[in-house]
């Protein structure tokens, strides 16, 4: 008699009197049909003593970055307002898993390989995004992007289904990225939620085989006056966050980092759920066409202000401030304090050489400001 594992179980117990859940019973071909094959399946529900779970040591190639923030086999949520960053952030992380380097501040543990299923970008806009990263020949084996599907995305879809497989059983992803959510729902009902997950999970491989699941989200519109300042409140605005959040065991999101700036190319990041791990604090970044850059300058006093009270450097303050003749470096920044209403450090990186309004001013001194005639 032979006994036969399921390879997505193989650390159910071979032992049949290991077994809770009742054996499946099969019968073999009609030469052997009086002998009975045993065929475990795993337990429905597990129970472990306390020795046991402290006992309990997890696989290393699990962690792939940050403090457990993504792990095989677990879901994670990036969310953001349309047009922010989420999909370049997905790209990010994609290639950070080719290469190694820290994802938005967090530590890449191990190279992994990403699927991004997406379906909002053509093959035009993502020539765009990979070219300008400059290392294609380096991260071909770990990277497969699809281009949008003409029926959409569809789990429940037999042959979008079985496309999909073929797909993951050839390129074995550690990493499988859907964006965006709402292109992937009917709708916004918690049902629709949960069924569209619980499809998902089932299209995806079982077992030590089992990705980590990124969800790229949308958030929902902003009120006039609400604070996305940081705090477990910022999940509330993930569109359908009742189901998201509580099904993903890490959660990030990205604000701009001055929503009355349509040229400001800066975003907050933040990370306000990290149930296998310690959440980081929130992080400002340049949002460049080749990634991500550190903004290590940035003005936290100003962007805790609320929206009602919060202020803006502009073109005309710094005209208006500024025009005349040259003035000394520290007396332009009193200056653009006193017409602004901004503190020291934004008026400072205003002046910057390399900054948003670099523009208005003649060839950088180290000591003298002059505005460009």
């Amino acid at each position: 008699m032979q006994t036969y594992t399921d390879p997505y179980y193989s650390d159910v117990s071979n032992n049949p009197d290991d077994w809770i859940k009742p054996l499946d019973i099969e019968k073999k071909s009609q030469q052997e049909s009086n002998e009975l094959v045993l065929k475990p399946t795993p337990p429905a529900i597990s129970f472990f003593k306390p020795s046991e779970l402290v006992a309990y040591v997890s696989n290393p190639r699990d962690r792939l970055v940050g403090d457990c923030h993504i792990m095989r086999g677990s879901a994670f949520v990036i969310g953001g307002q349309p047009g922010i960053g989420k999909s370049r952030s997905a790209t990010e992380l994609a290639i950070c898993g080719a290469t190694g380097a820290d994802w938005l501040g967090l530590t890449v543990h191990t190279k992994f390989k990403t699927m991004i299923i997406q379906s909002e970008n053509g093959r035009y806009r993502l020539k765009d995004e990979y070219s300008s990263r400059g290392i294609i020949g380096q991260i071909d084996e770990y990277i497969l992007v699809s281009e949008p599907p003409p029926f959409g995305i569809s789990f429940a879809e037999e042959r979008f289904k079985a496309d999909l497989l073929r797909n993951i059983e050839s390129f074995k992803p550690d990493v499988v990225l859907i964006d965006p959510w709402n292109n992937t729902v009917k709708d916004d009902t918690q049902r629709e939620y949960k069924a569209t997950f619980d499809l998902i999970v089932e299209a995806l491989p079982k077992g030590n085989d089992k990705p980590a699941v990124g969800i790229v989200a949308h958030t929902r519109k902003p009120k006039s006056d609400e604070v996305r300042t940081g705090g477990k409140s910022m999940m509330n605005l993930i569109a359908g966050s009742h189901i998201l959040v509580s099904t993903a065991r890490s959660v990030f999101i990205m604000t701009p980092a001055d929503d009355k700036d349509e040229t400001d190319n800066r975003v907050i990041w933040f990370n306000p759920k990290n149930n296998n791990g310690k959440e980081v604090g929130r992080t400002a970044w340049f949002r460049n066409s080749d990634g991500f850059s550190r903004d290590t300058d940035f003005d936290w006093e100003s962007f805790d202000q609320s929206p009602t009270e919060r202020k803006t450097m502009t073109d005309s303050i710094i005209r208006e401030a500024l025009t005349g003749c040259p003035w000394e470096r520290k007396v332009a920044v009193k200056r653009l304090m006193d017409a602004s209403g901004l503190g020291e450090k934004a008026c400072r990186n205003a002046l910057l050489p390399n900054g948003k309004f670099a523009h208005l001013f003649t060839t950088p001194d180290e000591r003298w400001i002059r505005l460009k005639e």
